[in-house]
């Protein structure tokens, strides 16, 4: 991509409009307005990296949501087993996700497909949940791992928030160089003709453990973050509604786009909360909007936006060439 194009009127407009709005929740020092900020920042990384698997190389990952606990677990067990830093913990929690992710799913991953990928991720998945269960001495059995330590001593919510920030921008500015770039090209490739893309020398042992490889460590990192954000975590966050809420996140803001997770990411934890009155239809109002909008919008939100900033600069084109003739005219 030229890099001038990066900075145009659109893009402008979109970080001046996200600067406002994460500016707002430490402004109005309503704290619970500051937690949803910083589950939107979490979750928008996972969904992110999620769609490096989903979108960008076609590979259906059903599991993504078991790298972030795997992250947050072994982070907060090398702080509260052995005492390391905080942020050296986050670092080798990421590290180690990549490596596990990478060898237990990367690896079998080169010789299946389709819904076999998405099976074998799945189970993973199911199988994290009892091995954190029965290992109580380590991982805390059912009840999880609790009063983890902070980033630092006498940490507030406010300073989580804009170190959460500070991973929200790292991490999609990492996700949008590897998009832009000779390793996202071949995943655009592999996702879109494996024959052609082998066929004009893409590696497809090297590119499928490299995607595998950057998803699962980011979300690791992810995970450091938001064990050290919340203090809290359990096997509970590997049930049915993070996974459901991980999967609208893609869906409603369109699979395959860099803006999409993160949009997608927005509706879904903000109006997942708003939503909480709701009870038990909570999940039934969310599954609507998505089929909602895949009916109508198969490319999600995102492709509302585009077609919306189509007419926009149709009309804007429109009436300048108006003017044109106007001036021309005699």
């Amino acid at each position: 991509m030229d890099k001038k194009k990066i900075f145009t009127w659109k893009n402008s407009i979109i970080a001046f409009g996200f600067l406002i709005a994460a500016l707002y929740p430490p402004l109005s020092g309503n704290s619970y307005i500051i937690h949803i900020g910083l589950l939107f920042f979490i979750w928008s990384v996972v969904a992110s990296s999620w769609n490096l698997l989903n979108g960008y190389c076609g590979i259906i990952s059903l599991g993504n949501v078991s790298f972030l606990v795997l992250g947050s677990y072994i982070s907060a067990i090398l702080v509260k087993q052995f005492a390391i830093s905080p942020w050296l913990a986050i670092l080798l929690a990421g590290v180690g996700t990549s490596l596990l992710v990478t060898v237990l799913l990367g690896f079998p991953a080169l010789r299946l497909k389709g819904i076999y990928i998405a099976l074998m991720t799945l189970i993973f998945s199911d199988t994290l949940s009892p091995i954190l269960t029965q290992s109580r001495e380590i991982t805390g059995g059912r009840m999880g791992l609790h009063a983890v330590p902070p980033f630092f001593p006498g940490m507030e919510k406010v300073h989580a928030y804009f170190l959460c920030l500070l991973l929200f921008l790292v991490a999609h500015f990492v996700i949008y160089r590897v998009i832009h770039s000779s390793t996202g090209l071949a995943f655009i490739t592999l996702r879109d003709s494996e024959a052609f893309a082998m066929s004009i020398g893409v590696n497809f042992f090297n590119e499928r453990l490299k995607v595998f490889a950057i998803s699962s460590f980011i979300t690791g990192i992810a995970g450091g973050f938001y064990i050290h954000s919340l203090g809290d975590i359990s096997p509970t966050t590997l049930g049915i509604e993070p996974f459901l809420m991980g999967i609208a996140m893609m869906e409603f803001g369109g699979i395959g786009t860099f803006l999409g997770p993160v949009l997608g990411a927005f509706v879904i934890v903000f109006g997942g909360e708003f939503l909480r009155l709701a009870d038990t239809l909570r999940l039934s109002l969310v599954g609507a909007l998505i089929c909602l909008t895949i009916l109508f919008f198969p490319g999600g939100a995102m492709q509302l936006v585009e077609n919306l900033s189509r007419i926009v600069k149709n009309r804007i084109a429109g009436q300048r060439s108006k003017k044109v003739i106007n001036n021309i005219a005699p």
